[in-house]
């Protein structure tokens, strides 16, 4: 079975910045794989640290949805270029159609998201050394998961690097569900355009005025179980 598509999370390899801002991309892989043990939709899910690749790699196969890898950089977000880079080579992927990259977007209020592709990198260190590291092109498909609001100045670092207050985590819930929702239609080859209509104009936060997501969405969101740390270690455990 040859590999359909590449998804790639940005974040900080160390345990301290686990469940930070920065860390979404990381977070939402593992939702990913929750949900696909959650609905056995992979027949088989192996996990190494490839030192060629300075990653993490997830390898899943599935009938329903082909082969794919899901990648864990360990360069640390600014150096994110340099793990994509020896991806491609590695696997000689000659079409970036394949690849998805999730990250942060401190300019998007939680709860709302953006898919886009041939964008530029909008001041987003990860995607600025992967654009770099592929002599600048930008073909490839990218997740922006909205963080803000963006404090700006010098305090934006603290606050990509700091965790979500706690009276946020049903909307960051709800916000990472929806991403996974649209990342198994990406795994499913539905088309860009299809997608950005789905999710662009979202905005699940209940407090927004004009909250100009689908009804039907908001409902399922909503009612979705979300899996915590515990949960997440232990459907990965169970697999071979």
């Amino acid at each position: 079975m040859a590999i359909q598509k590449f998804i790639i999370g940005l974040g900080n390899p160390e345990d301290k910045f686990r469940g930070t801002r920065h860390n979404i991309g990381f977070e939402i892989l593992d939702a990913l794989i929750y949900r696909l043990n959650k609905d056995r939709l992979a027949e088989q899910i192996s996990e190494n640290t490839n030192k060629k690749l300075k990653s993490k790699i997830v390898s899943i196969q599935s009938q329903k949805l082909g082969e794919f890898i899901l990648l864990y950089p360990q360069t640390y977000m600014n150096l994110s270029g340099q793990a994509v880079r020896a991806l491609i080579d590695w696997y000689k992927i000659d079409d970036l159609k394949k690849l998805l990259v999730i990250h942060d977007d401190v300019a998007l209020p939680l709860g709302k998201m953006k898919w886009v592709a041939n964008g530029g990198a909008g001041g987003q260190h990860g995607i600025e050394s992967i654009i770099e590291h592929l002599g600048g092109n930008k073909e490839f498909t990218r997740l922006k998961f909205g963080i803000g609001p963006d404090p700006g100045g010098d305090r934006r670092s603290n606050y990509v690097l700091s965790k979500f207050p706690a009276e946020h985590n049903d909307l960051l819930e709800k916000s990472i569900k929806a991403s996974v929702d649209g990342v198994m239609l990406f795994l499913q080859n539905a088309s860009l355009n299809k997608i950005m209509d789905t999710y662009n104009g979202m905005d699940l936060n209940p407090n927004t005025q004009k909250n100009t997501q689908p009804k039907e969405l908001s409902q399922k969101a909503g009612s979705q179980e979300f899996p915590t740390k515990e949960k997440i270690e232990k459907s990965s455990n169970a697999q071979p």
